[in-house]
């Protein structure tokens, strides 16, 4: 600390020793006196550091090779700790006094901070306080996570705010996981068509062209203290949050299942259709007795609804019946034997014919007689209607 330098240092107080808890008296041994070599270098930068030359998210490796972490936003701090008197000039560099000891075994360089410091990340950082998320994607990893911009969050329409319950920040939670493998990957590693998985359970499909999940890798390979992060443009969602990842053959398969059941429903519906066709045809050939037949079909079902009934075959009926009528009165006319008197036959009334069928959206089915009357079926027979 004596040589040329220059050196930047950062000179935790006696009181920052003594809450520490460090015991120079204990460390006075091989093993002791490198654990405090390796803490005193971690509080020295190569190259001269005024507190003007610190921005916020800055980062400097420390002599001991590991990273210290700056922010500027209350104050200047690094690692956490304040810097409560800086650029104390010395003549081999700059000395800046902080409250506490820093430990190299608690690099602030971690996913969240990282993710933090890009400028781009702030919903998702949001999302992982929320979701109560920071201190496992704090720990030591390694982790890989897929990060997707402000801009994703906002195109993907996510509410924390509506998020912001028991449930929400469960579903939030699966979110985020989604985004997670549990372990390194870097760019030069993923293979067309590799599946990985996320720390939620389900499994993501990569792509050398299209990314992950269709999700494009706008950048790569940002290293971190615990773990590798790869920024994308969209919000990944699980199978079971409405945007369900299927694979191409499901999705066939289950249209190739709509579409033969409804080959078969149209088959079916066709049978049934020439069925009451032809049934209608025998119905107008049986003259008198086609108004019996045809409430024998419709009482059996054969009949579909909205199926005009002809009215031919009862214009047939009423003209054979007024034939019969003017005959039978002519009949009356004739002399008749007294010892054996007619008794007066009842005249014949014509059986009203349907002209129409239908069903309404209840079930019910209903006939239009050519009376004007209208009837519905019972289940049993049919019914005057009110």
């Amino acid at each position: 600390m004596q040589g040329e330098g220059p050196f930047t240092l950062f000179a935790p107080t006696d009181q920052a020793f003594a809450d520490a808890g460090i015991d120079l008296a204990a460390l006075d041994t091989a093993e002791g006196k490198a654990a405090l070599s390796d803490i005193l270098l971690y509080h020295v930068v190569s190259g001269a550091v005024p507190s003007t030359a610190v921005t916020e998210c800055m980062a400097a490796t420390a002599v001991n090779g590991q990273t210290l972490a700056f922010t500027v936003a209350d104050g200047v701090m690094v690692n956490g700790a304040n810097v409560t008197s800086a650029d104390v000039n010395t003549s081999n560099g700059i000395i800046h006094v902080i409250d506490k000891v820093l430990s190299p075994t608690d690099s602030p360089n971690n996913i969240p901070r990282t993710a933090q410091c890009t400028g781009v990340h702030n919903s998702l950082v949001a999302a992982v306080i929320q979701a109560e998320l920071l201190e496992t994607l704090q720990g030591d990893g390694p982790f890989t996570l897929f990060a997707p911009t402000d801009q994703a969050f906002a195109d993907a329409g996510i509410d924390l705010a509506a998020l912001d319950t028991v449930e929400g920040k469960a579903t939030l939670s699966d979110i985020l996981l989604y985004h997670v493998h549990i372990g390194s990957l870097s760019s030069t590693e993923i293979t067309e068509g590799m599946s990985l998985q996320m720390a939620n359970g389900d499994n993501t499909t990569l792509s050398l062209s299209t990314g992950i999940n269709g999700a494009n890798i706008t950048s790569a390979d940002v290293t971190t203290f615990n773990g590798i992060i790869h920024v994308i443009d969209q919000v990944l969602l699980p199978p079971g949050e409405g945007n369900e990842n299927t694979d191409g053959d499901s999705t066939e398969s289950s249209e190739d299942e709509e579409i033969g059941w409804l080959t078969y429903v149209l088959i079916i519906t066709g049978v049934v259709i020439l069925g009451v066709a032809a049934g209608l045809l025998y119905t107008r050939k049986q003259g008198n007795g086609g108004g019996n037949q045809t409430k024998e079909y419709a009482q059996g079902g054969i009949i579909n609804q909205l199926q005009p009934i002809e009215a031919s075959s009862y214009t047939s009926q009423q003209t054979e019946t007024q034939s019969y009528d003017s005959g039978y009165g002519q009949q009356q006319a004739q002399p008749v034997q007294p010892v054996q008197p007619v008794q007066p036959v009842q005249p014949v009334v014509a059986e009203p014919v349907a002209l129409q069928q239908w069903t309404d959206a209840n079930g019910h089915t209903f006939r239009k007689m050519d009376d004007g009357s209208t009837l519905w079926w019972n289940g049993t027979d049919w019914q005057k209607l009110g």
